[in-house]
């Protein structure tokens, strides 16, 4: 199995389900920012990492979802759990 592979509902829930932690590096990001950390702080790095990770891997899945987007499309349209 690999990305390709995977079903678009599959790929919609490990999308959905990177949501909560992504959402929370955004706020820790924000709170840091608001009390003043500044960006060569090894902590601030380290979640500014962690957040661009989990964006990217959260984009991805997100266009596994979607059907032909920046790639050709998918046959699994009908398919669901």
């Amino acid at each position: 199995m690999n990305s390709e592979t995977l079903k678009r509902w599959q790929a919609k829930k490990l999308s959905e389900g990177l949501y909560p932690g992504l959402n929370y590096l955004a706020r820790l990001r924000g709170r840091m920012d608001k009390a003043g950390f500044p960006p060569s702080d090894k902590l601030y790095q380290l979640v500014q990492k962690a957040y661009d990770a989990m964006h990217a891997l959260s984009v991805e899945t997100h266009y596994l979802s979607c059907n032909g987007v920046g790639r050709p499309p998918r046959n699994d349209a009908g398919e669901t759990e």
